[in-house]
């Protein structure tokens, strides 16, 4: 319904997505654009919205929610990569479906290995990079995480209303999802994956700081889910790449909160000249 009426999105954009993705809760994924857009408005004096400021969305997942967003909040332009072949199915369809291939260019990663290699063009420069990357160091510490929350959720004594709402959730798709509750479900690919969202950024800042992309990106982002995990791949960062600037966003409403990592390897002045470029 947010889609629907804030972002211009069509109605049957639920009926597109696959029974076992991900559904975003979208004003979080709002909160991740918009703080991007005032990272790049930091460089350029006002927040850029233009077609010719230039995404890249990693993992876009089934839904294609950053890149919606993105385009219909600011204008941006977007390359969204996606390795799992249900969700580039649903995310195509979505895009197709909303007239919106002439703003988001759907790629395949096609490597399990590989973030940027085999998405990222050769000569092409990319404004900003975004990715929220799978959480869980494996499905079995998914599954564990789910069942702890479900059995939360029972020891809780969830009152009718939120009863109806699982019930609701549960019946809403007809598939069956990694989960055994669509509350916390998932495709395996937007869920976890080897070594969890600390191995995955990790992977992320080793590809950025080579020489094929250094200098090829303004500001690189992810979004990281817990302190801990943020402390240990910011020094990773730091130690390891040694870029010019870093930087700490964090957000969130009520118990859930995130932060993000934003780093650059341009000093400010290239920055500036980089950003003029959106005149």
């Amino acid at each position: 319904a947010l889609l629907v009426a804030d972002y211009n999105i069509k109605p049957n954009y639920a009926d597109i997505l696959p029974g076992n993705a991900l559904i975003p809760p979208v004003p979080g994924r709002a909160d991740y654009i918009h703080h991007v857009a005032d990272l790049l408005g930091q460089e350029h004096g006002n927040i850029p919205e233009r077609s010719s400021v230039r995404g890249l969305d990693i993992g876009t997942g089934a839904s294609v929610i950053y890149p919606l967003i993105a385009t219909s909040a600011f204008g941006w332009s977007m390359v969204a990569s996606e390795i799992n072949l249900l969700s580039l199915q649903s995310a195509r369809r979505i895009i197709e479906e909303n007239d919106l291939e002439n703003l988001i260019d759907l790629r395949q990663q096609e490597s399990k290995e590989n973030i940027f290699d085999g998405i990222w063009k050769p000569n092409e420069d990319i404004d900003f990079v975004m990715c929220n990357p799978p959480f869980f160091p494996s499905l079995e510490a998914f599954q564990a995480e789910n069942a702890r929350k479900i059995k939360g959720l029972a020891r809780g004594g969830m009152n009718k209303r939120s009863r109806h709402l699982s019930k609701a959730n549960e019946v809403q798709k007809n598939e069956v999802p990694v989960s055994s509750s669509n509350n916390f479900g998932g495709t395996d690919s937007e869920l976890w994956c080897k070594g969890g969202e600390v191995s995955f950024v990790r992977r992320m800042i080793d590809e950025s700081k080579s020489k094929r992309y250094r200098h090829k990106f303004l500001w690189c982002t992810s979004l990281v889910s817990r302190e801990s995990n943020f402390q240990r791949i910011e020094k990773y960062l730091r130690n390891n790449a040694q870029p010019a600037d870093v930087r700490r966003i964090s957000f969130g409403a009520g118990k859930k909160s995130a932060s993000i990592l934003a780093w650059t390897f341009l000093n400010s002045n290239e920055r500036r000249e980089w950003a003029s470029k959106w005149q």
